[in-house]
């Protein structure tokens, strides 16, 4: 019985072993080079923003809380020539914050960025957001989902995603 029950032992502490070096493989977002040829007009212009937070692992942001903001898209032309768009957000007590669109598709777009918030309480808010824009068929509408990673003064406090309807004015 013995035995039997050291094999186990060793079975359980092989297996345990096993798992705990076996190497993982994370998941990301590939985000494609600004293309030239992907460029859609129907991204350009202002758009009135409406937000709701759809799941959240972070304590500080509740799932169905909503936000207005604006986006303005506006074309640039590179060194290259080539035309990238730029896209400023401006919303609430949140610093202005700006990034560049690399499209998917002629529909579909990701941007990234960073925007900063200083409370009353000097504390200091980060986040990190990775949005995809997609144009609806009436081009003057277009959703957004988004991947927030929110910061409180330096140290990530959880994350959050958001689905978005935007409406161009």
């Amino acid at each position: 019985m013995r035995s039997i029950n050291r094999l186990y032992f060793f079975i359980l502490m092989f297996l345990l072993l096993e798992l705990a070096f076996t190497p993982t493989h994370a998941l990301s977002i590939n985000i494609p080079q600004n293309d030239r040829d992907n460029f859609s007009q129907e991204f350009l212009g202002k758009w009135k923003m409406q937000s709701v937070v759809t799941s959240s692992r972070c304590p500080y942001v509740i799932v169905g809380s909503t936000t207005e903001s604006e986006l303005e898209i506006t074309p640039e032309i590179n060194s290259n020539k080539n035309i990238l768009l730029n896209a400023i957000w401006h919303g609430g007590n949140w610093t202005d914050c700006t990034g560049n669109i690399k499209f998917l598709n002629k529909k579909e777009a990701i941007t990234e960025r960073v925007t900063e918030l200083k409370s009353d309480d000097e504390n200091i808010w980060k986040a990190i957001l990775i949005d995809h824009l997609k144009l609806d068929e009436d081009k003057n509408k277009m959703q957004s989902e988004s991947i927030v990673i929110q910061y409180k003064n330096g140290q990530a406090v959880g994350e959050y995603k958001t689905y978005s309807i935007l409406t161009k004015y």
